[in-house]
């Protein structure tokens, strides 16, 4: 089982897409959709009400604040099923284009012995990495690190990346992705320059890997 977790902000016409593209493409895995709606206005919170009435949503959450990145996806990863094996982090503004997306990141995680794998690749980032708007992880290795709140934003997918290679695990990230999902990018997020742990210098991104980094593979049929 997987436990899908995604945060909104915002964004509707792309949360409607993302939403109505995972009912549609997501037929052969047994998963739950848990979503932490991060604060946004009144006509995202209708849309998900009626995701969540019309049982597409198992768990939704409107929080009076927007707890960003880092935060939001720990707050959802603790109302997921602790039976599940995989925690998969999946933005809002995401087109899935492809029935096999899901079990094909499952098959890849298993057959290359993964911690996570996911669609992407790190954008100016000093070492190879899987991005975070779509990273399927082994649910008892969130567990263990969850990801560091000192990082608001994305640097907190790097660092739990780190902790997993250093576990003796690896990730994977596939380069070439758009045959399975498309991602809009930056739909929801609003701005970031001033969450906590955007200044980290990247010689601290590096000491956390230790020489150890994600495989990149071109792309997955």
């Amino acid at each position: 089982m997987v436990s899908i977790i995604m945060l909104t902000h915002n964004a509707p016409k792309y949360v409607k897409i993302t939403m109505e593209t995972l009912l549609k493409n997501t037929k052969d895995v047994d998963y739950e959709l848990i979503v932490w709606d991060n604060a946004s206005e009144l006509k995202t919170r209708k849309l998900l009400s009626k995701y969540y009435d019309r049982g597409i949503i198992n768990r939704l959450v409107f929080s009076k604040d927007n707890l960003l990145f880092a935060k939001g996806n720990n707050r959802v990863f603790k109302l997921s099923n602790p039976q599940s094996d995989y925690v998969l982090l999946l933005n809002s503004d995401i087109e899935i284009r492809n029935e096999k997306w899901l079990t094909n990141l499952i098959e890849l995680c298993e057959k290359e012995k993964c911690g996570a794998v996911g669609y992407g690749v790190f954008a100016n980032n000093p070492v190879p990495g899987a991005d975070g708007f779509c990273i399927l992880i082994k649910r008892d290795l969130y567990d263990r690190y969850l990801l560091d709140e000192n990082f608001e934003w994305w640097w907190a997918v790097t660092k739990l990346e780190a902790y997993i290679l250093k576990e003796g695990y690896n990730i994977v990230a596939v380069k070439n992705y758009e045959n399975m999902i498309y991602h809009f990018g930056g739909k929801s997020g609003g701005t970031v320059k001033d969450a906590k742990g955007m200044d980290v210098k990247m010689e601290e991104v590096k000491s956390w890997f230790e020489g150890r980094e994600a495989k990149i593979l071109d792309h997955i049929d």
